[in-house]
């Protein structure tokens, strides 16, 4: 059982409960292992790991789901801009396109960053130019570009900021979520790797009673 992906760890949950649960519950692989110390303290050892792993799996979906939410949310808003902003940015070079110093401060020569900062940090100079000078407002109110709409868009814009330092922060949550769970999961793979090898020896003469322990055996 490799630690792969959260099927593999779920895969891995449902055998050692199934395991720790027939270990006790079976009339003739309860003596047996209790022989080789699997009593039913050492039994409550591997319950405890497994517990632990199950509620950080548990808590590492919880923090995945918040995580692709957040992102779901940035990225959402941040399309919505960049579609207002492309179809804004299209009318500025036709209102601004003789007025050659406007043109290059407004960010209207070459092409757009690819980089996120420095695509957002070119949408809001744009509007925050726009915004902060009548002038050019003026002149770009002719093509439906408002004092109203370009307020709501520097809104958004801030509204972005936020989005995404809030994606990032449930990024690094899902990091660490991932190596807590990742070190239960190792825990428990390694007590459960052992409670194998020592059922191996227990069921020696009866090698088909390990399927009861969730162990598959070739026939």
């Amino acid at each position: 059982m490799a630690l792969k992906n959260s099927n593999s760890q779920a895969e891995i949950l449902e055998v050692s409960r199934i395991a720790l649960q027939n270990v006790q519950t079976n009339p003739i692989i309860k003596p047996l292992m209790e022989e080789m110390g699997y009593n039913t303290a050492k039994i409550d050892e591997g319950k405890n790991l497994l517990e632990l792993a199950k509620e950080q799996f548990n808590t590492h979906q919880i923090i995945e789901d918040a995580k692709a939410k957040a992102y779901q949310e940035f990225e959402d808003l941040r399309l919505e801009i960049e579609a207002k902003y492309a179809k804004d940015r299209k009318k500025a070079k036709i209102v601004f396109r003789k007025e050659i110093l406007t043109f290059k401060e407004l960010g209207l020569k070459g092409i757009l960053p690819k980089s996120y900062v420095k695509w957002l940090e070119t949408v809001n100079k744009f509007y925050n130019l726009i915004n902060t000078d009548a002038t050019l407002l003026t002149k770009l109110e002719t093509l439906q570009v408002t004092q109203q709409h370009v307020t709501e868009i520097i809104s958004q814009i801030n509204n972005l900021e936020n989005l995404r330092a809030n994606y990032i922060q449930s990024k690094g949550n899902m990091q660490n979520a991932t190596k807590v769970k990742n070190a239960a999961f190792k825990s428990l793979e390694e007590w459960i790797s052992e409670f194998y090898a020592v059922a191996r020896i227990a069921l020696e003469e009866e090698p088909q009673l390990l399927e009861s322990l969730g162990k598959q055996v070739k026939s």
